[in-house]
């Protein structure tokens, strides 16, 4: 297959030798076509890995867009800065989704019922479990099971001061199994580690989405729990939602996307007791979330393309926190539009 740039092709993605072929002639690959166990995700990652191809999408690069990237790379900018400027590892880090105006897509729906169906609750609750996916192995004892902030309570809400009332959201799993494989790649003595133990041997992670009260948290955490048990286990509502209300390939109009935004909060707390100071970031965008989403595809990409990050001394199957620095700098441009503030501040 010859490729000229700039030109638009059509893939058969039934076809494991065009897909081999494509892997063959391109240097880096964007996969967008979800749910990636139920298309050709599988195909796609294994014919990049067999040539030497560079790969990201929503899941590898693991979450290189909205899934994960505003909690995973602030977490390791935080994390980076404690070391730099305190010389101490990190003993937690709270990512809060502290503001979103967004809309989803029948591609999201239809990925969430996917994968339950696909693999099931338990199994999909093991592998979001804290550092399963780290390289790095940790036993259960190893395994902090608070933090030092107040912890939730038997409603699930944990109220912070300074951050408001926070619960689970949508993206919990999601961050916590990838925040947890950041921590892995980073550990040992590599030049481009943060130590032997990576962000912290204690090192605790938790996401959250902030609610204006205690009882609305409550009543967000429950609510969500119901109607996503309800759509992906319950045929007739998953049938209903997968294939009427929103079949794939529906999603919001520009029109409808217009005027969205979000804005993470992540703050960390350096692993030395009594300590005052702590680390906090901000990570905001003006825009959809599925616009963020192909923007930070497309500067991971060109990341990958540009060299000279953790993900090319390492290798393998990472995250986007091993994309850098540099990965942060390519969002802040004018072009990506994403603000990030890094800050130390005394209690």
């Amino acid at each position: 297959m010859l490729i000229t740039p700039g030109t638009v092709y059509a893939l058969d993605l039934n076809s494991d030798t065009a897909i081999i072929q494509l892997a063959q002639t391109a240097r880096v690959i964007i996969n967008t076509i979800g749910p990636y166990s139920a298309t050709c995700g599988t195909a796609v990652i294994k014919a990049c890995a067999e040539n030497g191809t560079d790969y990201v999408d929503w899941q590898i690069v693991m979450t290189a867009g909205w899934g994960a990237v505003p909690a995973d790379l602030p977490t390791y900018l935080a994390v980076r800065h404690i070391r730099e400027t305190m010389s101490l590892p990190t003993r937690e880090v709270l990512a809060s989704l502290d503001d979103l105006k967004g809309s989803f897509s029948g591609g999201s729906i239809n990925s969430m019922c996917d994968l339950e169906m696909s693999y099931g609750s338990a199994r999909i609750a093991a592998a979001s479990a804290p550092f399963v996916l780290s390289p790095l192995p940790r036993s259960s004892a190893e395994i902090e099971k608070h933090g030092v902030l107040p912890a939730p309570n038997v409603f699930g809400v944990q109220v912070v001061e300074g951050m408001g009332a926070l619960v689970d959201g949508s993206q919990t799993g999601i961050e916590t199994g990838i925040i947890g494989r950041s921590w892995g790649l980073f550990a040992g003595q590599e030049p481009y580690s943060l130590g032997p133990d990576g962000y912290g041997k204690n090192f605790f992670f938790s996401s959250r989405v902030r609610q204006s009260g205690p009882f609305t948290a409550w009543l967000f955490r429950t609510g969500f729990v119901l109607l996503t048990t309800a759509i992906t286990k319950i045929p007739p509502l998953r049938n209903l939602a997968t294939k009427t209300l929103f079949p794939p390939g529906t999603g919001p109009s520009e029109e409808q996307r217009r005027g969205n935004h979000f804005t993470y909060r992540v703050v960390a707390i350096p692993d030395q007791e009594g300590t005052s100071r702590r680390v906090e970031v901000k990570f905001a965008y003006q825009g959809d979330p599925y616009v963020f989403t192909g923007v930070s595809l497309t500067e991971a990409a060109l990341v990958l393309l540009e060299g000279g990050t953790p993900a090319h001394q390492r290798g393998g199957i990472l995250t986007s926190a091993m994309l850098g620095d540099k990965f942060a700098e390519r969002l802040k441009q004018p072009q990506a539009g994403v603000e990030i503030e890094i800050k130390v501040v005394e209690e």
